[in-house]
């Protein structure tokens, strides 16, 4: 299994490509396929298959109804879980590959055995309004069915605790204003709208008197560090610890240029944190009311008088549990395992 891994993640030198995001070929075979085979269950229901955790011509061999949800672009893409053009619309084809991509074309490659290892008769999920439209866009999935339920999350775990409380426990000062940022892989960090979420900082620092600090937590270069008011927290495992921080801040700031869902928006919307995000993103989904977040329409050209307006209507004393209540309402493990119910007897 190691080695299949390391081959997985070294894809990059059989090809230059600009497009930094995680690559998956689904070429080496796994014994997944035996366990599968040997308890013959009902219902397979397929999620994120990275690290070569089974192999596309294993999957066409179930026999087992399949569900696949999709967590992002990977199954109608090629190799790439994430893209920002439109080959995946069009098809890979020698013609339409971008000209500063060199030696294999695995996204082709990839995509061609896709075409033809996917069964007809898989059951397709999308987690948002933004990943539904995509899939039902590209060559791939146009034609098939493509259902829409959002991910989970454990609103039992996820939960406010009073702001006040949570500076406190965690040294923070009641009078400043507390924005965070939070990503897991700093190489993606232009999707993910770092830059975005640093010129956004300066301008709410400015326009409140250098009263504000943000944290930022995951994979981030050091050089970030020396920034004014800015704090690097590195990689939080300790889940009380990261509730504790969603719940001290004032906003979290989301705004990846592409997000099929946004599981960190979720669990900082969970924990009454406001969010803000750009407009056209899977994480849109997530702002069910004015209180939840704001949408930038466009991230280089936006009214920031507005965005300070609704910032300090909803997020200097923001509601902590109307946010999480609604989370809940719509979100939480019950609600969506029903969905999933529902889903399965109807089509199966």
């Amino acid at each position: 299994m190691e080695t299949k891994k390391k081959i997985s993640r070294n894809l990059k030198f059989l090809f230059k490509t600009k497009n930094k995001n995680t690559h998956t070929i689904s070429f080496f075979d796994s014994n997944i396929f035996d366990q599968i085979d040997h308890f013959n269950p009902d219902i397979v229901n397929i999620h994120w298959i990275g690290n070569e955790f089974i192999s596309l011509k294993q999957i066409s061999k179930i026999k087992t109804p399949i569900i696949w949800t999709m967590h992002d672009m990977w199954l109608y893409t090629g190799a790439e879980h994430y893209t920002s053009d439109e080959r995946f619309i069009y098809g890979y084809y020698k013609n339409n590959r971008d000209k500063l991509e060199k030696g294999f074309d695995i996204n082709r490659w990839v995509w061609n055995r896709k075409k033809k290892y996917l069964n007809k008769n898989i059951k397709i999920i999308s987690t948002s309004n933004w990943q539904h439209q995509n899939a039902k866009k590209s060559l791939l999935l146009k034609d098939r069915d493509v259902f829409k339920i959002p991910l989970p999350i454990d609103t039992s775990v996820w939960k406010p605790i009073n702001k006040n409380n949570a500076k406190n426990l965690l040294g923070w000062k009641n009078d400043k204003i507390y924005f965070l940022f939070g990503f897991s892989d700093y190489a993606r960090r232009n999707i993910k709208g770092l830059d975005i979420a640093l010129n956004l900082f300066d301008k709410f620092n400015e326009a409140n008197n250098d009263n504000c600090i943000l944290n930022i937590f995951g994979e981030i270069d050091k050089k970030y560090i020396s920034k004014k008011n800015i704090n690097i927290l590195g990689n939080i495992n300790d889940q009380t610890k990261l509730r504790t921080i969603y719940s001290g801040s004032n906003l979290l700031l989301n705004p990846s240029r592409i997000e099929s869902f946004g599981q960190i928006a979720l669990e900082a919307l969970a924990c009454g944190l406001p969010i803000l995000i750009n407009q056209n993103t899977g994480t849109n989904d997530l702002i069910l009311s004015d209180e939840m977040g704001y949408s930038l329409e466009n991230e280089m050209n936006f009214n920031f008088n507005s965005l300070l307006k609704w910032f300090n209507q909803n997020c200097i004393n923001n509601n902590q549990d109307f946010i999480h209540n609604k989370i809940k309402e719509n979100f939480s493990y019950s609600k969506i395992a029903n969905e999933y119910k529902e889903l399965v007897n109807k089509i199966f």
